[in-house]
This record gives structure tokens, sequence and C-alpha cells, in this order.
């Protein structure tokens, strides 16, 4: 569009000096009286042809608003409109049954209260949370405190055995340096039994 507009008024400056340069001293290219004539300029004739510059206006398009528009180069949002655009929805898709889930536990059943533990009676692990929600989490998908501690145990108890074992590294290493001994390679000795001093018996076979 923007080059179109110079393309426009280059071609009207060029249609303006050729009339008036024609008009000045005569046409200087009498077979190019008609292709000089432009949109917005009228011919009259009489006893010298030349042309009269009446009004010129470059057809310029503007669509259907008031000012001019230009179309500009700029980087495509395509991909970042619809990136935002699901995430809204699948937002909405995952946010609006979550909150109205968590809305009707927090009005119809509500938070557990404060009682008495009844005689006789050991509780839950999971009873002893305040939300219904968080209950039910610590019931069926968190791992009961019992767990969790032997879990606990067993990883104290991993780590002590590593350390006594680069203990037991650190002083065999020392006692290497020390005595000078070591994992040294060597060929072990055959049996003497293996041996063949069968040719030996008979040295003159």
């Amino acid at each position: 569009m923007a080059a179109m507009s110079l393309v426009l008024r280059a071609a009207a400056a060029w249609g303006a000096r050729r009339a008036a340069s024609g008009a000045a001293g005569g046409a200087h290219l009498p077979w190019l009286g008609g292709a000089c004539r432009l949109p917005g300029t009228v011919v009259t004739k009489g006893r010298k042809t030349h042309n009269t510059l009446v009004q010129f206006s470059a057809p310029v398009r503007h669509s259907s608003s008031h000012g001019k528009r230009m179309f500009i180069i700029k980087a495509t949002k395509f991909y970042d409109t619809r990136f935002l655009n699901l995430l809204r929805f699948y937002v909405f898709l995952t946010g609006i049954p979550v909150a109205i889930f968590i809305t009707y536990v927090n009005i119809f059943i509500g938070e557990a209260e404060l009682a008495e533990i009844p005689e006789g009676y050991i509780p839950e692990y999971w009873e002893y949370y305040k939300h219904p929600i968080s209950r039910w989490i610590a019931r069926y998908l968190l791992d009961p405190p019992e767990k969790n501690y032997e879990k606990e145990m067993a990883v104290l108890h991993i780590e002590a055995k590593k350390t006594q074992m680069r203990l037991m590294e650190s002083e065999a290493r020392r006692l290497m340096r020390q005595r000078g001994d070591g994992p040294w390679y060597h060929y072990e000795t055959p049996d003497k039994n293996l041996i063949d001093n069968s040719m030996k018996s008979t040295p003159d076979n």
C-alpha cells in the first residue's frame, strides 16, 4: 500500500510537470500528446493543441475508514494468540469444576470439629486433619506416618553403612601405605604335579 502510494504521487508530479512544459513551449513530441495526458486533465483544441491542467488527484484506496491505512509488516501473533486461547480454555475447563467441587464441600460438608476421643477407640492418622479434602488426600494418596518413619530410618541406615565403609577403606589405604602392601597383580604358581618330567627319566630317547 505504501509503495502504491509513492508510485501514484510520482506519476502525479510527472504529469503536472509534463502538462506545464507542454503549455509553455508547445508539445515537443506531438505523437506523445495523448499518452502524456493523465486522469484529471482535459485537452482543448484550437489553433494550438495543448494540455490544460484542471485538477489532479491520485486514486488512493482508503478501504472503509476515513483515514489513510498503511500495510505495516510486523511479526505474526498467531501462535501467541493461539497459545493464550488454549491456555485460557484448559484453565477454565479444569478450574471451574474444581471451584464448584470445593465450594460444595465447604458448604454442605464443612470442616471437622475437635472432640474427645472415646475410650478404647484408636483414631486413624487421617482423622487428625481438619478439612475433608485434606483428610481424603492423606487417606488415599499419601503414605501413613509409620511408613514415612520407616523410610527415613532406612535412609539413615544406608548412610551409616556408607560412612562405615568409607572409614574401613581409609584405614585399609593407610595400612597399605604403611606396610607397602596392596592388591598387586601376580601370576599363580602352578602345581608341581602338573609338570611333565617324563622326558627327564629317559634322556637318551
